[in-house]
């Protein structure tokens, strides 16, 4: 079963409705198409129909937005606010959703001491029932030992003073409220990957990853309060917004005892010494226009006062070491990884003695893939370190995402519920489409979601004209493996000796490692082995494993779960010299695109393997990237694409009688009769048309009259062999000239729908009937055979599973008649006006991935030609098409430049006015001092993060955090936008 979901678990009760989108400007577009739908309707939707409906009918696209609402006020409102382009408490944006190509690690980061206050935990106690757990818990492991109660300080008057409480009340509150709150973000379903720990929060980090027994880690919290309540005297500690280097000027030219205890980033350390000596140095740094501030710490941790200490915090801690976990621990005491079997006594010496290199631990957790990072604190103390470390590593701008768990001017439920839905959208692996499962149906006519900024859906619009057909092939061309930067998490699920061989790959590269498919974020599926190219057999055993669960695996999709491969051997002809595909392995891959289309949150990619020589190195590595469909042939990774060949086949020349004899199956459907028509007005001299239940004898009729064709329609089941030489033999035709196989039938269904009935039905009429005329129809040895295939083989579709797989299997058995030298080509047709073998329903569904209905005539046209290989022939909307195929695709006849909307920028000071009026909640036409500091003006440490990011969207040019942090005045951060970056040329 999935584990919890954020959208059933927001603190503030709120339900979540996310919309998301290729292209940043149709979120407000999309938000307003579903305001006029919830307009136009009396009573308006609820809520989570609403939400509901948008999960279960949309893919997840790259930029996202989400509307927190409790009612449809709320929900309308938000839905406004985004559309109209203005800010909303409830309305959340992504910054980062979809940028990560790699998963997106999650870190959790537990402050020292320094932002901690009596009543802290007060709100969370009351509202939060998992903190409220956790902190129960942790406080009877303190009274236990024989500790006073964190409770004590938690919960403690609002009138309350630090000085009434000990350092293990206080230090101990601090620990218990890290971990409570990161309790709560798990039951949400944001689990940490890492966890990082500055000075006191290491304890928690420990525990929280699973290092620390939970009585261990208490045992901790005492043994190093009660050593530095020994230590409590006219000491103070002071945070400078200054580098190390200018903190040690600062403390060379300062009287009295200082020392340099904190690096949190490059330009935010803390000093520890003399009370006087602090605020001497705090004094100084303020004079220079630079952040300056004392913290409430009475005790000099990080400095040489403890150095003889040693042997007495030995005697108050427990005797143990780390244990080993799946999660990292980073400690700031050494700024890496905590090695499992460190022992207690070495590490938090060094914990509570060295000086803390917060700086030192971001860099090692970006370096292990953190993408995400969250402030478990009752009001964020490490952002602004977090984000200045950032600044200065070789990492996007926007890639990472850094919250906190709440601020101290607001409830808890709010801030939690707002960042809780901000690491969701910014984190790829969320499974929102868990969200609301099994609760009410979507809502009918809901807009659909738009795809391009020259198109709005938000009510059915019939697509342009016709205006010609593509004829594209498929082609492989050489890639270079990727590069991840994070390690995979990687669950190998099949039996076999190549299952056994990419395990052992998985263990022995540096960029992966094994794990569990419940905690995987890659899971590779590998097909099981055949021992046959057998079309028919490949058709019964297929049918077989649909009636068994031939997609088990999908039930080992997880929360952690961001892409799911299959690896197939033989399934892909890539190189002239393959032999033609694995009929078996072809079909799974076709079902396993069409069933990745169900699951919008995971990546679904399929490897091609050869049948023989596999390197499982290269094969492991080439799936850590994000491409759709590859091979691997001697040593080097082929991705597929297409390449557009209109018009470049010449059109059958009629010398060698292909139209004396022809033969259509599927002969009574809509296709079969649109090749009667063709080829008679092409100057058939007779036509043959096998169908179950025969043609229309008036329309024959008058095709005959019209043009002349002699037509037969015995009525023929083309998988019954003996019928099927039963009929040649009574109507007494000749060898046939020309076979057109339209014969077919699909269901179009999710995949836990399926039947294997459905599955062989559907697998019969495609292929086993093409085999069976073959076999009992006589066929001239120079007659040309086509089938009609579909570009579903290829791309897959929601709910085309079985009928994907039919078709390449078509696909298949036609590369063999050439292999055995019949002249047989495979036509992958996209949608035919009319009817055809789906429904209406589901050609809708098509057409909303960009393809539009041919024209019969161009199409049978178009499939008399000499064709190299078998072509892909359709007409599509282009954008529309590589939107939904992801992959590289050229459109000639039918595409158009797409339509852009022009960008306008505001200037420099009027960017930095609108800018900083937002995130100071200044009117637009109020006065504004451009020559008082950003302190001044009132820009702490938490705004200047939201301000660097409003200038970073307005202007494009990203101002270091330190600039506003450091002084600069409104006219210099405005000078800096104003001068051109470095590299930067004047045109």
């Amino acid at each position: 079963m999935p584990g919890p979901t954020l959208a059933a678990l927001l603190p503030d009760g709120r339900t979540p409705v996310l919309l998301s989108a290729h292209a940043e400007d149709l979120l407000g577009r999309d938000a307003a198409a579903i305001v006029a739908y919830l307009d136009a309707r009396d009573p308006a939707p609820d809520v989570v129909d609403v939400a509901g409906t948008v999960l279960r009918t949309r893919r997840l696209r790259r930029h996202r937005a989400v509307v927190r609402a409790a009612d449809r006020a709320e929900m309308r409102a938000g839905l406004t606010a985004l559309a109209d382009g203005v800010d909303h408490p409830l309305v959340t944006r992504s910054t980062a959703a979809g940028a990560h190509a790699d998963p997106a690690r999650i870190a959790f980061v537990f402050p020292g001491q320094g932002s901690q206050w009596p009543a802290m935990g007060h709100d969370a106690y009351e509202r939060l029932p998992e903190y409220r757990a956790e902190a129960d818990a942790c406080a009877a492991l303190f009274t236990a030992a024989g500790a006073a109660s964190p409770l004590d300080y938690l919960l403690a008057e609002p009138s309350a003073v630090t000085n009434d409480f000990s350092q293990v009340q206080i230090q101990g509150a601090q620990f218990v409220h890290g971990v409570a709150l990161a309790r709560v973000w798990r039951s949400a379903g944001v689990v940490p990957d890492i966890t990082v720990g500055h000075s006191l929060g290491e304890i928690g980090a420990a525990y929280v990853a699973g290092s620390l027994t939970p009585a261990v880690a208490v045992d901790v919290v005492i043994a190093r309060a009660t050593l530095l309540d020994r230590l409590t005297g006219p000491y103070r500690v002071a945070v400078l917004g200054i580098t190390a280097d200018e903190a040690r000027d600062v403390i060379a030219g300062t009287p009295g005892w200082l020392e340099l205890s904190v690096v949190n980033s490059r330009s935010s350390v803390a000093i520890s010494g003399d009370g006087d000596a602090v605020a001497a140095a705090v004094r100084t740094v303020g004079a220079r226009g630079s952040f300056a501030k004392e913290i409430e710490m009475w005790f000099p941790a990080h400095t040489t006062a403890l150095d003889p200490m040693r042997a007495d915090l030995e005697a108050l801690l427990p005797r143990g070491a780390f244990t080993d976990t799946a999660v990292h621990v980073i400690g700031s005491a050494t700024g890496g990884v905590v090695a499992p079997g460190t022992s207690f006594a070495d590490y938090w010496y060094a914990n509570l003695r060295s000086t803390v290199r917060f700086d030192l631990a971001v860099e090692a957790a970006v370096a292990a893939g953190a993408r995400i990072f969250v402030e478990m604190s009752a009001h964020p103390a490490l952002l602004f370190a977090i984000g200045d470390v950032l600044d200065g590593l070789d990492v996007p701008d926007g890639a990472v995402t850094v919250v906190g768990s709440g601020r101290r001017d607001e409830p808890v439920v709010e801030r939690l519920s707002a960042n809780l839905v901000a690491v969701a959208l910014a984190d790829p692996g969320h499974r929102w489409a868990d969200a609301l499962g099994g609760r009410r149906d979507a809502l009918r006519e809901f807009p659909f979601a738009p795809m391009r900024s020259d198109h709005l859906w938000a009510a059915p619009e019939p697509l342009p004209p016709v205006a010609g057909l593509t004829v594209a092939l498929e082609h492989w061309e050489p890639t270079q493996a990727p590069a991840p930067s994070t390690v995979r998490r990687v669950a190998i699920l099949g039996a076999g000796e190549l299952a056994a061989r990419l395990r052992d790959a998985v263990a022995r590269l540096d960029r992966t490692e094994s794990a569990d498919p419940a905690h995987a974020d890659l899971l590779v599926v590998v097909a099981p082995e055949v021992g046959h190219d057998d079309v028919a057999a490949a058709v019964d055993d297929l049918a077989r494993r649909v009636g068994h669960g031939p997609f088990a695996h999908m039930d080992a999709i997880g929360a952690s779960t961001r892409a799911v491969w299959l690896v197939t051997t033989g399934g892909e002809r890539v190189t002239a010299t393959d032999p033609t595909p694995s009929p078996t392995h072809a079909a799974l891959a076709a079902m396993h695109r069409s069933v990745g289309f169900e699951f919008p949150e995971q990546h679904f990619g399929h490897l091609d393997l050869p049948r023989r020589n596999v390197d499982a190195d290269a094969a492991v590595a080439a799936m850590l990237g994000d491409d759709d469909v590859i091979a691997l042939r001697d040593g080097r990774i082929h991705r597929r694409g297409m390449r557009d060949v209109t018009t470049q086949a010449p059109p059958w020349t009629r010398a060698s009688g292909i139209l004396d004899e022809v033969v259509i199956t599927g002969g009574g459907g809509a296709i079969g009769m649109h090749y009667a028509r063709g080829l008679a007005q092409r100057g058939a001299r007779r036509v043959t048309l096998l169908s179950r239940g025969g043609a229309d004898a008036a329309v024959l009729a008058g095709l005959t009259e019209a043009y002349g064709t002699e037509f037969r329609a015995p009525r023929c089941d083309v998988t019954d062999g003996d019928r099927v030489a039963a009929a040649a033999i009574e109507i007494g035709v000749g060898a046939a000239s020309l076979v057109i196989h339209a014969a077919g039938t699909a269901v179009v269904a999710p995949h836990r729908e399926l039947t294997a009935a459905a599955a062989h039905d559907t697998f019969a009429a495609k292929v086993l009937g093409l085999a069976t005329l073959i076999t009992n129809w006589p066929i001239r040895s120079d007659a040309r055979i086509l089938a009609c295939s579909s570009v579903s083989g290829p791309w897959g579709g929601r709910g085309h599973a079985v009928y994907s797989a039919a078709n390449r299997l078509l696909d298949v058995l036609v590369a063999q008649l050439r292999s055995a030298g019949r002249d047989a080509t495979a036509i992958r047709w996209g949608l035919w006006e009319g009817a055809g073998i789906i429904d209406a329903s589901a050609m809708e569904d098509v057409e909303r991935s960009g393809l539009r209905a041919m024209r019969p005539d161009r199409a049978v046209e178009e499939s008399l030609r000499d064709h190299v290989g078998d072509p892909l022939v359709f007409s599509a909307d282009p954008i529309r098409l590589r939107a939904f195929l992801g992959e590289r695709v050229t459109v000639t006849e039918n595409a158009r430049p797409p339509v852009e909307d022009a960008e306008t920028r505001l200037d420099a000071t009027g960017a930095f006015r609108l800018a900083l009026g937002s995130v100071l909640d200044l009117p637009d036409d109020g006065p504004l001092d451009l020559d008082a500091s950003l302190l001044d003006l009132g820009v702490d440490s938490l705004l200047a993060l939201d301000l660097r990011k409003r200038l970073k969207k307005a202007t494009g040019r990203t101002v270091p955090l330190a600039t506003i942090l450091g002084g600069a005045t409104a006219t210099e951060v405005i000078g800096l936008l104003d001068t051109p970056e470095e590299g930067a040329r004047e045109t």
